[in-house]
């Protein structure tokens, strides 16, 4: 009964700020930083299969505590929410990460 109570931390993020999220939290994570030159932290050099990876990371290390990933995009003045990324890295979208508890 009490943790219905307790709030969870809830952040938004756009899409600049999300790759960095994705940059900085797995730039030392060994199946990461084989295969990616990270460039100080910079998102632009990273190709959009590897934020891929990174966001299902995210995503799978985010539901195994109880959080959750998604996007949003406005189209069309809707706006509609994704619960996976699939093919080409998005562009423009706005990232919810909510965390769970520890």
């Amino acid at each position: 009964m009490e943790r219905e109570n307790e709030k969870q931390t809830v952040i938004t993020l756009n899409d600049e700020s999300f790759k960095h999220y994705l940059i900085e939290r797995y730039r030392n994570n060994p199946d990461y930083s084989k295969r990616t030159t990270w460039n100080g932290g910079s998102h632009d050099l990273i190709s959009g299969e590897t934020l891929i990876q990174l966001y299902n990371r995210a995503k799978e290390d985010l539901r195994k505590k109880g959080g959750t990933l998604i996007g949003y995009e406005l189209v069309n003045n809707i706006l509609l929410s994704h619960d996976g990324v699939h093919s080409n890295w998005p562009m423009n979208w706005m990232w919810v990460i909510q965390f769970g508890h520890d």
